[in-house]
């Protein structure tokens, strides 16, 4: 799989970042933009998994610049094949982590009407 977020923006046209570990300044760039984006209030949906071989999104509540991890809040539900991008919180009640660079996410702007 790999580590990129989907803009998707009926006016201005879609956009598609990388988090590829090979190309670091699209990297920082996809790093500033995610970012942006959650301070913004984008739906930032990440894939933490795969039910019945579909595709299960999370929302991301926040993003960790330093490690490059989407922060997902709440638990998942059970029967999901987290698969490697998935780290558990270290405690009950804390949020999960997921490698952006492993996983893949869309984003909604507040404002990408149609």
């Amino acid at each position: 799989m790999d580590g990129s977020v989907g803009i998707l923006n009926v006016g201005a046209g879609d956009t598609k970042l990388s988090f590829d570990p090979k190309n670091p300044v699209e990297r920082e760039r996809a790093k500033k933009i995610v970012l942006d984006m959650l301070r913004r209030g984008y739906a930032l949906l990440v894939q933490v998994g795969t039910k019945n071989g579909e595709p299960i999104y999370q929302r991301a509540k926040g993003f960790d610049p330093k490690t490059c991890e989407y922060v997902i809040a709440g638990g998942l539900d059970e029967g999901i094949d987290l698969g490697a991008e998935y780290r558990p919180p270290a405690k009950r009640g804390r949020p999960a982590r997921i490698k952006a660079e492993t996983t893949r996410a869309v984003s909604v702007g507040r404002m990408a009407g149609g």
